[in-house]
């Protein structure tokens, strides 16, 4: 009789190698991958620029806000290089706006955050040298507002904010093939007199307003 074959043998599977801690060690690769992504962020992280620290708050009489806003006489707006973000818990001051010289759009009114209505008050403000205020009603919108606004043009939040959009390079940046003539020579417009605000009858402001922004309190 033939021998018998002895059987196969099976070699056993290595068990999983495991640091001192008891958790599975992962590829060298992977690992070093891992620790550069986390090192990337970190350092992207550090370079982000902090932000920058709350003014004192300013209190106005609702009779002064117009003529702060039309003429900056104290140059509150110049010396704090910051646009106001006015509280008035009264509601006056959003009344009188609505008789003055100054553009006002309402974030409540969906027709009034179109792209080309908001781009057509922003332009016209540049143009005449006047104010634009965007209200607020009695909540807190910016993020809304900065949504909106770059919908017009990358960026153009950060543009208002830090009064680059006042510059004839970002003025020509907002002007369309399709504009009126009178609206496409950004030499005549009067930007240097341009201001922008925020309005809300909400008490509470958030850090980033205060950070951003002149916080004046309708007294």
């Amino acid at each position: 009789m033939p021998p018998k074959k002895s059987p196969a043998t099976k070699t056993a599977a290595k068990p999983a190698t495991k640091t001192a801690g008891g958790t599975k060690s992962t590829g060298g690769a992977k690992g070093a991958g891992a620790a550069k992504g986390a090192g990337a962020a970190k350092a992207k992280a550090a370079e982000a620029p902090p932000k920058a620290p709350p003014l004192p708050e300013v209190k106005m009489e609702a009779k002064q806000i117009i003529p702060f806003l039309t003429h900056d006489k104290d140059e509150i707006i110049k010396k704090s290089q910051r646009w106001p973000y006015i509280v008035d818990q009264t509601g006056v001051v959003a009344r009188l706006l609505q008789y003055s010289d100054i553009n006002v759009l309402e974030v409540m009114m969906s027709d009034q955050m179109e792209p080309e209505r908001i781009r057509m008050a922003l332009l016209g403000s540049l143009k005449f040298g006047k104010p634009l205020v965007i209200d607020m009603g009695d909540l807190d919108m910016f993020t809304a507002i900065n949504e909106f606004l770059n919908r017009i043009l990358p960026d153009l939040t950060d543009l208002v904010m830090t009064k680059k959009v006042m510059e004839e390079k970002c003025i020509d940046q907002l002007i369309k093939p399709t504009d009126d003539q009178d609206n496409k020579n950004s030499m005549l417009y009067k930007a240097d007199s341009f201001r922008f605000g925020l309005i809300t009858s909400k008490e509470m402001v958030s850090d980033e307003m205060k950070s951003r922004m002149l916080v004046v309190r309708v007294e």
